[in-house]
C-alpha cells in the first residue's frame, strides 16, 4: 500500500516476499473508472505503469484483457474510502501467492486524481507513479526501507510535494532477480521514462 504522508507499513527489506508469478503472460484489467479524468487516460496510465516494469524484466509479459467476464491475474479497481484503513492511503495491492486476490490493486477514489506527475499538486495524486509502486507489490516487491531517496518508486511513502518516479538500481536488481533481466538500452528506458514524467502520453 501507499500513503500520502506517512509510512504505509514497516517491513524488513532483508526478507523478500517468498512468492513470484510463474514465467509467461500476466493478464490485467481496469474494471471500473473514476470520474476524476478521461477514462481512456485511466486505462493508458495503468498500461504505462506496467510498461515501467516490463522494460526491466525478461520472463514475464503483460496483456490487457478487454473482456469483462474473463479471469485476469491483476484486477485493478477504483474503491470508496471505506475500503481503506486511512483516508491518507492512496492505494493498496496484494502480493503473489495470496489466492484469487493475488496481484489485485485497489485505488482510493476519495482522492482527486490526475493521470501523471506533470499535473500533480498537493491535493492531486498522480496515477502513473502510484500504480508503478502498487504493481511492484503485485509482482512481489516489498517496500524498500533501506533506500533514502523519496523519489524511489518503492519508498514506503509518497510526498505530493515531490515527484516519485525512479526505478533505481536496487529496485531494478530486486525485480530482475525474480523475473530475469531484459536486454534493452538504458537510453531507450530513459527516453520513455521522460515521456511519462512530462505527461506526453496524455496529450
Amino acid at each position: 500500500g501507499l500513503k500520502g504522508v506517512e509510512f504505509a507499513e514497516t517491513l524488513d527489506n532483508q526478507s523478500e516476499w517468498p512468492h513470484s508469478w510463474p514465467d509467461g503472460i500476466i493478464s490485467y484489467r481496469l474494471n471500473n473508472k473514476s470520474p476524476d479524468f478521461d477514462h481512456s487516460w485511466q486505462k493508458k496510465a495503468v498500461t504505462i505503469a506496467l510498461r515501467a516494469w516490463q522494460w526491466r524484466v525478461d520472463r514475464i509479459k503483460f496483456r490487457r484483457e478487454r473482456n469483462p467476464d474473463t479471469h485476469v491475474d491483476f484486477n485493478v479497481w477504483w474503491r470508496s474510502l471505506e475500503e481503506f484503513q486511512s483516508a491518507n492511503v492512496f492505494a493498496h495491492a496484494y502480493f503473489p501467492g495470496q489466492g484469487d486476490i493475488s496481484g489485485d490493486v485497489e485505488i482510493n477514489d476519495n482522492w482527486d486524481w490526475v493521470p501523471g506527475s506533470h499535473l500533480q499538486t498537493l491535493a492531486n495524486p498522480p496515477l502513473v507513479p502510484v500504480m508503478i509502486h502498487e504493481f511492484g507489490h503485485s509482482l512481489g516487491l516489498r517496500h524498500d526501507t533501506l533506500i533514502t531517496s523519496t523519489e524511489e518508486i518503492m519508498y514506503p511513502s509518497f510526498n505530493l510535494g515531490r515527484k516519485k518516479y525512479k526505478l533505481g538500481p536496487r529496485t531494478v536488481q530486486r525485480i530482475q532477480e525474480r523475473y530475469g533481466a531484459r536486454t534493452i538500452s538504458q537510453r531507450v528506458i530513459d527516453f520513455f521514462a521522460l515521456r511519462r514524467l512530462l505527461g506526453s502520453d496524455f496529450r
